[in-house]
């Protein structure tokens, strides 16, 4: 099962993600400049009124690392053995201006040769903001902090971008159209534009943060014992600025080796063995044998091929039986029969391309066999094979006349 804090932000925003918190969400956007003037008025000693002296100071708001909002891949079960999967994260910025988060993956094994080998991102960077005048509903536009530089990027959001507003609340998703820089340095705020009118309304000094993507590739190793090891693997994101600050995930990968048991018998049809030689089975009422059998020419013998995938192996795929028929017999026309897993036997054509899930030339039969088997495909020996499940079997039957 994953392991994993879940922190909702919305109904349809982000089920299932998860959050480690800081402490307290900032409310003012970092890089803001803030400037106070003092002014002072006075008088000469004959009561006349002088130029007042002033005197300014400012200060520029640092960014507060807050950890992202993490969205929380599934589980992947079962897993096959030395394949990349993908674990795609929605992460969404909480901090109050531009933070880049380190990406670090670690991995508790199981039952594995190895460790899972790990690719993609090494790092996302996620812009953020605040909200610098209350926004009502229906709005399309709104105000936030300017960042001191007049490049139509406000603390990393750009054209283009996907932003939450208050990520840790009420997640309303929206897309930036346009921002509007040009009356920073007279008023100290930025215009965003979104695509469409916002749903909810929102307070000055509420966090706006943006959200993107991340791809962290897992290639699973082998299993040490079959059938099944384990691969639980934690994502952490860590910001930039403060490396205490971090976001964990944790997807669990059960890796299940694929192996198929394939056991061929054959008995006589026109003369049946009845004195027990060899390794026996029982098919469809009648008794096949791994050896002793013996015929003479002109006597019909049955092949039994039985194809079985152990109990809690992963599913095998695509399984195709090619079997020539043996020099000095002739294959039985229409004579190619299968069972999977006891849900009866059914018969097929010889023809190729027709549908069914076998076909022949005579000289070599081919069946696709398992479940959803079919040899459509133009081309003998070209159709799809079926599956079997941990704990299936396939049964396949064809005759041939003894020369």
């Amino acid at each position: 099962m994953n392991s994993k804090a879940a922190h909702y932000i919305g109904a349809a925003l982000l089920a299932g993600s998860v959050l480690v918190p800081a402490a307290a969400f900032a409310s003012t956007a970092a890089n803001t400049n803030i400037s106070n003037t003092v002014t002072v008025n006075f008088d000469d000693a004959s009561g006349n009124a002088q130029t007042a002296v002033t005197s300014s100071v400012s200060f520029s708001v640092n960014l507060v690392a807050s950890a992202p909002i993490l969205s929380a891949p599934a589980d992947v079960n079962p897993a096959t053995e030395n394949t990349a999967y993908n674990l795609v994260y929605t992460v969404t910025g909480t901090a109050n201006g531009l933070d880049t988060y380190n990406i670090s993956n670690a991995s508790v094994d199981t039952n594995m040769d190895g460790a899972p080998a790990f690719a993609g991102d090494v790092s996302i960077v996620l812009g953020g903001t605040t909200v610098a005048a209350d926004i009502t509903a229906g709005a399309t536009s709104f105000t936030v902090p300017f960042d001191g530089t007049d490049d139509s990027i406000v603390n990393g959001i750009a054209v283009g971008d996907t932003i939450v507003l208050d990520p840790t609340g009420t997640g309303e998703v929206a897309t930036v159209t346009a921002i509007d820089e040009s009356t920073g340095a007279a008023t100290n705020t930025a215009t965003i534009t979104v695509s469409a009118a916002l749903v909810g309304s929102f307070t000055a000094a509420q966090i706006i943060g943006q959200q993107d993507t991340a791809t962290v590739e897992v290639t699973t190793d082998t299993v040490t014992t079959p059938p099944s090891g384990t691969h639980n693997v934690t994502v952490t994101y860590t910001s930039a600025a403060d490396a205490g600050v971090t976001a964990a995930d944790s997807v669990l990968f059960t890796v299940s080796r694929t192996a198929l048991t394939v056991t061929k018998y054959v008995r006589n049809v026109t003369t049946p063995n009845t004195d027990g030689l060899g390794t026996s089975i029982t098919f469809d009422g009648n008794d096949y044998y791994d050896s002793g059998v013996n015929g003479a020419p002109a006597e019909t013998m049955e092949y039994l091929v039985v194809i079985e995938n152990p109990p809690t192996y992963a599913q095998a795929d695509n399984i195709v039986v090619s079997d020539p028929v043996p020099l000095f017999t002739t294959y039985v026309a229409n004579s190619i029969q299968m069972d999977v897993n006891g849900g009866g036997v059914t018969a097929y054509a010889d023809t190729a391309d027709n549908g069914d899930a076998a076909e022949t030339d005579g000289t070599t039969i081919y069946v696709y066999a398992g479940a959803g088997g079919d040899d459509t495909a133009a081309g003998l020996g070209n159709g799809t094979g079926g599956s079997l499940a941990g704990g299936e079997t396939a049964s396949v039957v064809f005759q041939v006349t003894i020369d």
